[in-house]
């Protein structure tokens, strides 16, 4: 109860407010008698002080000191009884008490201590009774939606009939919002706004009260509640504690709800990953193998489609080079960030597309998409992309897409294409950028040859000497002819690229020819050595 509500009770008629009127509403947890000069060092806070001031009695300013320590101490007021041995008020203590809205209170000296005490307790007593009562009723109500698996909706009908006014739920995880009253005009505007429009609407307006929906590990959403009508507003302590509690235990029924619906979702994406791990690396054999199993997730998959890969540019290299517990989740933390960016943006424009993940990148399955026609639309996935992880992530990525595959039996040689694609990216170190099948070229032809024995020998011819060269004396000799040649075999121009002066790439490059035994002014080489260097690409370096 506060100090004013204490003093309507019937029983302490004839006590008058001497000062600090203005802290009437403070709150009190109890009632204290103190008759020593030091006894507010056992205070805890909120107390109701009664006083005889015989401890004061010789010195006003005694009196005065023992108010301010009663402030300090955060006591709700003082309850005095003048006239017997503290004549009045003395005035400094007044102007004090207005000064920090501390109120003092004239208590009539016919008043015993338990003639205060006992009224005061009772109601707090009956009060706590009375809140506890009401607030274990709300946890049970909530505690029967839990136990039952009741819906997100259910929850906020019964928190609303608690609260009386209106509530949704927006769930930052899967993007949906709930009402407990989908006919409440106010939310009904809501009804033709994207998530992130709608979500920004109740953050922004004064109409609801927002509370955040989360443990210690995590944010699941908001609870929005609409605003009382200002006349209204203005609620008792009972209220406001009845409010809180409901909030609280509905968020509490919420979370639980939501680490169902989490659990349940990552169950059903494990099997769906493995599905689509399963056609990527060829490991169903039969068309009704496919069809079964596509009608037990819902899916369509009954024509083609072409595979797109995310790949995360050299994180590996990073959990190569530090490997304790910080590192590693912070690593993690950026590939799941990356991942649910990727899925989040290629699913916004390919309602279908179906996903799988691995360590460092994540695979997409467009049915039905031919990766020309889809070219522009992949193009604009990616631009988003970058823009969302810009600034957010220390890691560019790259997009690989395979050609489209009439049959989705065999959409794993869409994926091999999309796999040589990011082989190429990182073998012409070109991150950062979409690149498709079709777009590479002679590639495409080396990618079928490179494994037979006469284009390992072909490239083994021109590269495994510098390669056993560069081993030998920690050279550098590849890497300068890969140079030479992309610069249009420029020797000043590759000397730039290289950061080295000419006459350094000009005897690097007579050091090649002495260890190739070839002159390679001659034109008729460079396609040559061109094609060794590109199958070496292809082969990842193992000639």
């Amino acid at each position: 109860m506060t100090v004013y509500e204490l003093l309507q009770v019937p029983s302490l008629s004839g006590f008058k407010v001497i000062s600090g009127e203005l802290g009437l509403h403070r709150k009190i947890s109890t009632v204290t008698v103190i008759d020593t000069p030091d006894g507010f060092n056992w205070l805890n806070g909120n107390e109701v002080v009664i006083t005889t001031t015989y401890a004061f009695r010789d010195s006003d300013a005694s009196f005065c000191e023992f108010v301010e320590k009663l402030i300090s101490r955060n006591a709700s007021a003082l309850f005095v009884k003048t006239g017997r041995y503290l004549k009045e008020v003395p005035k400094r203590a007044i102007d004090l008490s207005d000064a920090c809205d501390f109120p003092l209170i004239f208590c009539p000296g016919k008043y015993s201590f338990a003639d205060i005490i006992t009224p005061a307790l009772s109601s707090i007593i009956v009060s706590q009774a009375a809140e506890l009562k009401e607030a274990s009723l709300i946890h049970e109500k909530f505690t029967t939606l839990a136990i039952n698996d009741n819906t997100i909706p259910e929850i906020l009908k019964t928190l609303s009939s608690l609260i009386h006014r209106p509530t949704a739920y927006v769930d930052t995880v899967f993007k949906n919002i709930y009402f407990s009253d989908n006919t409440q005009p106010e939310f009904l505007s809501l009804r033709s706004l994207s998530f992130s429009e709608s979500l920004s609407k109740l953050a922004e307006t004064e109409d609801f009260e927002q509370f955040t929906v989360n443990n210690k590990k995590r944010r699941f959403g908001y609870i929005f509640i609409l605003r009382e009508q200002k006349e209204s507003a203005e609620k008792s302590e009972w209220e406001n504690s009845i409010f809180k509690t409901a909030v609280e235990n509905a968020g509490v029924v919420i979370i639980l709800r939501m680490q169902v619906l989490i659990s349940t979702n990552l169950i059903e994406e494990k099997y769906n990953s493995s599905f689509v791990e399963d056609l990527m690396f060829h490991n169903v054999k039969t068309r009704e193998e496919i069809q079964t199993r596509s009608l037990l997730y819902g899916w369509n998959l009954s024509g083609g489609g072409c595979v797109v890969i995310i790949d995360i540019n050299n994180i590996k290299k990073h959990y190569l080079q530090k490997l304790d517990s910080d590192t590693n989740n912070k690593l993690r933390t950026y590939t799941e960030h990356i991942f649910d960016t990727s899925i989040s943006c290629m699913t916004r424009f390919f309602s279908n597309a179906k996903y799988y993940q691995q360590s460092d990148f994540i695979s997409f399955l467009l049915p039905g998409k031919e990766a020309a026609s889809a070219r522009p639309v992949l193009e604009k996935v990616f631009s988003e992309l970058r823009g969302n992880l810009a600034g957010s992530v220390p890691f560019t990525v790259s997009m690989a897409v395979g050609a489209y595959i009439d049959d989705v039996i065999n959409i794993h040689q869409s994926f091999e294409q999309a796999k040589n694609v990011i082989q190429i990216i990182y073998q012409l170190q070109r991150f950062d950028c979409i690149m498709f099948y079709e777009q590479l070229g002679i590639f495409k032809v080396l990618f079928s040859v490179s494994d037979q024995e006469e284009a390992v020998e072909f490239c083994r011819k021109y590269i495994a000497p510098l390669k056993e060269y560069d081993r030998q004396h920690n050279s550098t000799l590849i890497e300068t002819l890969q140079v030479i040649v992309n610069c249009g075999w420029n020797i000043k121009a590759a000397s730039e690229q290289l950061f080295i002066h000419y006459n350094s790439a000009k005897y690097r490059f007579n050091k090649i020819c002495e260890i190739l035994e070839m002159d390679l002014h001659d034109a008729t080489l460079h396609t040559e050595i061109d094609l060794a260097l590109k199958i070496y690409m292809i082969r990842n370096k193992n000639v």
